[in-house]
């Protein structure tokens, strides 16, 4: 058995639950500083058939898993950050090297790529072959991962990998859904943070839209207050793609334009719903002769989303209580809990204590909004009721549906009905003005009066939804001012052309490497796969280390 088998046995045995690709590293290096000078016959050299050549030379740009780029590690560090998952650093990794200050500048950077790649990587690293190397491959990287994304995945999968890849690119993270925002992903490449919305559709069926409510709330409480004016940026995508799966090919256009305070009348206007921006007049009104806040106030909607504080709970907690036991009586006329009258129904809520009892829902949970724990409402039963065990199950289930019932009752879908009505008759008043005359007035104000104007506007009192066709998303005059940022190829063969023009930056020397370091880790997966049996693979292993650490490239000018 070669050396290398011997050692990788010893210390797999040694640190069976401590391997890692350090102890790798160390039990290579430790069988190449053992090993003489003697030639080791190198990898075949490439193909003559170009599409060989091409399937070689994609197997040989680094593999990322899409999959596995979104988000984060599981795990956080001591200080509560995120760490981020293996393949999602590596990838950023490479996407560092592409140049470009911001995401419009990248995407040029890309784009141009793909017509001079290799007078960008002679431009910008000169004679440094190793800095020609890293641009040449941190290019094919983003070309093969984008590949992947678009290829590879159904429409939700690739829009969610989609976003991952472009946070990536712009030194940023996506926002978890649920967090009341249009934002999909935030962009650092700039210095400064902005929050980004992305789209991705074929071309010819672009629709830019989503929750009006979420938008309005963006513009008048931006998390980012001081990018782009506190406003929202959408980077709009088109896709022009021929074939399927793996053989699909084409490219992506690449848009952006940004909703901000001043603008979002004037874009809903033009928009393919623009009656989410009517406003009321009496809101109008009052605004503009000064008003400052309160101005929904004025229209006396009944509240739809005030939360009830849990003592205010309590009586509507206890009156399902009270419901609950006597239907439960009455369905079970031989079961003690007959007995429970109203002194003993009193005694009962004071040693539930319903209202501060937390252990009931794991912990302080908010009442009127979870449900119980039923196996500590049955402990509970259990253990104050100890001498009437007959009882036990349904008391239990009596309090577990009675928190139900006030759950239901708080539900938003119960509570905004009133408000609706209220609203409805309000349109048939014709108390609010006109999309036309809304945005016309919404431009006079200040931008405080703005955000009431906002927050009474037909579309977010009716949490609504807004939506821009192509047309309207990709205008490069009023009111979007859209910018077209550029164009990206997508495919096999393009990823094919890219190789070719920078064949000279990836010569021999660096193929060789590739092929070598692929063998190696190849021979390596089946070795322990094959419970360190395979003597042949160990010594694969040790060949094409040593082919590696023998390349010029990897020397070292001291």
């Amino acid at each position: 058995m070669s050396e290398l088998s011997e050692i990788i046995k010893e210390e797999y045995l040694k640190q069976i639950n401590n391997f890692n690709l350090s102890v790798l590293v160390e039990m290579v290096e430790e069988v190449l500083s053992s090993q003489t000078n003697e030639e080791v016959e190198p990898p075949p050299n490439l193909p003559d058939d170009d599409d060989a050549v091409l399937e070689m030379v994609l197997k040989m740009i680094p593999n990322i898993e899409v999959s596995e780029i979104g988000w984060s590690d599981v795990r956080t560090t001591d200080e509560g950050v995120e760490i981020k998952g293996a393949q999602r650093t590596l990838l950023e990794d490479y996407l560092k090297n592409i140049q470009g200050s911001n995401f419009t500048d990248k995407i040029a950077s890309v784009s141009n790529f793909y017509e001079n790649g290799l007078s960008m990587v002679t431009e910008s690293a000169g004679s440094d072959r190793t800095a020609r190397i890293v641009q040449a491959m941190s290019y094919l990287v983003f070309y093969k991962t984008l590949t992947k994304v678009i290829t590879n995945f159904n429409a939700s999968s690739a829009g969610f990998s989609f976003e991952s890849f472009l946070a990536a690119l712009v030194d940023g993270e996506q926002i978890p859904t649920g967090n009341k925002t249009i934002a999909d992903y935030v962009d650092r490449s700039s210095g400064e943070t902005i929050p980004v919305s992305l789209k991705l559709y074929r071309e010819g069926g672009l629709e830019v839209g989503g929750s009006y409510t979420d938008l309005v709330n963006d513009m008048i409480n931006p998390s980012y207050p001081t990018a782009i004016n506190g406003g929202m940026r959408y980077v709009v995508c088109t896709k022009m793609l021929e074939g399927k799966g793996l053989d699909i090919e084409g490219k992506i256009n690449f848009y952006q334009f940004d909703f901000n305070l001043a603008n979002i009348g004037d874009i809903l206007l033009k928009s393919k719903h623009p009656y989410v921006i009517r406003m009321p007049q009496s809101v109008i009104s009052a605004l503009a002769s000064g008003q400052q806040s309160g101005a929904v106030e004025l229209l006396g909607l009944s509240t739809a989303d005030k939360v009830l504080s849990a003592e205010e709970l309590t009586p509507l907690f206890n009156k399902a209580l009270y419901a609950q036991i006597e239907s439960l009586a009455d369905a079970n006329p031989e079961n003690l809990i007959n007995r429970i009258d109203d002194e003993a129904f009193k005694k009962l809520t004071d040693a539930l204590n319903w209202e501060k009892n937390d252990d009931l829902f794991n912990g302080k949970k908010t009442r009127g909004s979870v449900t119980m724990n039923k196996a500590k409402v049955g402990s509970w039963t259990s253990g104050n009721y100890s001498k009437i065990p007959e009882i036990h199950s349904l008391l239990k289930q009596a309090i577990v549906d009675a928190n139900t019932a006030v759950v239901k009752s708080q539900q938003a879908a119960a509570k905004k009905s009133e408000r609706n009505q209220q609203i409805d008759d309000m349109v048939s008043n014709q108390e609010f003005l006109s999309a036309e005359e809304s945005a016309r007035q919404y431009k006079m104000l200040g931008s405080a009066q703005k955000k009431q104007a906002l927050l009474s506007s037909y579309g977010y009192l009716k949490r609504m939804h807004f939506a821009l066709n192509q047309t309207q998303s990709l205008n490069s005059g009023e009111p979007t001012n859209t910018e077209f940022v550029g164009s990206i190829m997508v495919g096999r063969a393009q990823v094919g052309k890219i190789v070719g023009d920078v064949r000279e930056v990836l010569n021999d020397e660096v193929t060789q490497i590739f092929q070598s370091l692929k063998i190696l880790s190849d021979s390596l997966n089946s070795f322990f796969a094959g419970g360190l049996e395979n003597d042949s693979l160990a010594n694969t292993s040790v060949s094409n280390a040593k082919n590696i650490s023998s390349k010029e490239i990897l020397q070292t000018d001291e």
